[in-house]
């Protein structure tokens, strides 16, 4: 018992001197330091303001020719000359195509003959009647055969205005036997050859002409964005352009088009088969570039927003849900998520129709270290401290 005792006496110091190495040596290896305090987050800061903001509707469509004729033969015959190049640029008034003229060419000579037959007629009957007249006067004849030399007369006038108006309707048939370009413009292939019939009521035309300089651009409006649009032109939140909205032009690839165009007309109706508003724009096309069919998009500046308040994009969160919110800093520099509504953007920025106001301060970066309710700091602003602090302590553990 007491040997027991003396032994617990002597083994006590030892645990006691063990304990007190072993607490020495871990806070020399600084894993007893005290946890440092939490620091406020650095974060950039933007301030909601306001500017004004255009807005361009970025719409598609499809380009199309100002103006397309279709040549048609006015006279049926067969065609002995095509004096075009297929996918050329034709004037207007150049001559297209030669139909055998040899049939209206007889007509017109036919007409002519007649003509000179019914002017022989008409003078014939003019003596007489002129001659009745003063045979009249002296009673010399019965009234009668005055009134039928005059009705004589009076045919053969007749006669030959018929005859004229023959031989004039023969000329022009004679005249269409050479076809003509409508147009100027860009010709297309030939549906005849030499050697084929034709006729003045075929359906298919001999070829087509279109104009391809200017073009047309049909581009396409959603109807809610339409009606958007022109309510807010209505409350007086939206500024048009004085005269006609210019559209910017870009091919498929993204490539901008060189010329702008300017928007022709707005339809009054919605195509039922898109359920969209048809929009026109007219574009130069002088190097002819742009060809009819051609799949473009056009971003069409309607107007400006005067005043509108705008945030930097990377200030905002959007959620699948289409839920959008930004962390904004009270008084006491801590973060609160507040939910805004986005109205468009332009130019890096947001234009906020909801949940802002001029002078605000939202959170820029940072956003995934931040929650409701954390204390931030302006990036500029924040204390060196906590780097050094930092980086001590890292060279605290490798000297370990």
């Amino acid at each position: 018992m007491f040997l027991s005792h003396i032994h617990h006496q002597h083994l006590v110091p030892g645990v006691a001197i063990s304990a007190l190495a072993a607490a020495v040596l871990l806070s020399g290896c600084g894993q007893e330091a005290p946890a440092p305090q939490a620091q406020a987050t650095p974060v950039d800061v933007a301030v909601v303001k306001t500017m004004e903001v255009p807005i361009v509707s970025n719409l598609t469509g499809r380009v199309s020719s100002t103006r397309v004729a279709e040549v048609r033969p006015q006279v049926s015959g067969i065609i002995q000359q095509r004096l075009f190049v297929e996918g050329s640029t034709v004037n207007q008034g150049e001559q297209l195509y030669q139909i055998d003229p040899a049939l209206y060419q007889a007509q017109v000579s036919s007409a002519e003959a007649n003509l000179k037959s019914a002017q022989a007629n008409l003078y014939a009957t003019k003596l007489r009647a002129d001659r009745y007249r003063q045979l009249l006067s002296n009673k010399a004849v019965s009234k009668q055969d005055y009134d039928d030399a005059q009705a004589a007369y009076l045919q053969a006038d007749a006669a030959v205005k018929a005859a004229e108006a023959s031989l004039e309707t023969a000329n022009i048939n004679l005249a269409y036997t050479k076809v003509y370009a409508p147009i100027s413009g860009r010709i297309s292939k030939s549906n005849v050859t030499e050697g084929a019939l034709v006729n003045a009521s075929q359906a298919e035309p001999l070829t087509t002409i279109q104009q391809l300089d200017p073009m047309y651009v049909d581009l396409g409006q959603t109807v809610e964005d339409h009606l958007a649009l022109r309510q807010a032109i209505a409350t007086g939140n939206f500024k048009t352009n004085d005269g006609k909205a210019p559209v910017d032009i870009y091919f498929s690839n993204g490539q901008k088009y060189n010329h702008q165009g300017l928007l022709e007309f707005s339809d009054v109706t919605v195509d039922e088969t898109t359920g969209m508003v048809n929009l026109r724009a007219i574009v130069p096309n002088p190097e002819q570039t742009l060809l009819p069919g051609m799949f473009l998009r056009g971003d069409l500046h309607e107007g400006v927003i005067p005043n509108a308040v705008v945030i930097p994009q990377a200030a905002v969160i959007r959620e699948a849900g289409g839920l959008s919110y930004v962390y904004t800093i009270d008084e006491n520099n801590l973060a609160q998520r507040s939910i805004i509504e986005i109205a468009t953007e332009y130019d890096g920025y947001y234009v906020i129709s909801k949940g802002l106001k001029v002078g605000d301060r939202v959170v820029s970066s940072n956003l995934q270290k931040i929650r409701s309710g954390a204390e931030v700091t302006e990036a500029q602003d924040a204390p060196q401290g906590a780097e050094t602090a930092a980086a001590a302590s890292a060279d605290g553990n490798a000297d370990a």
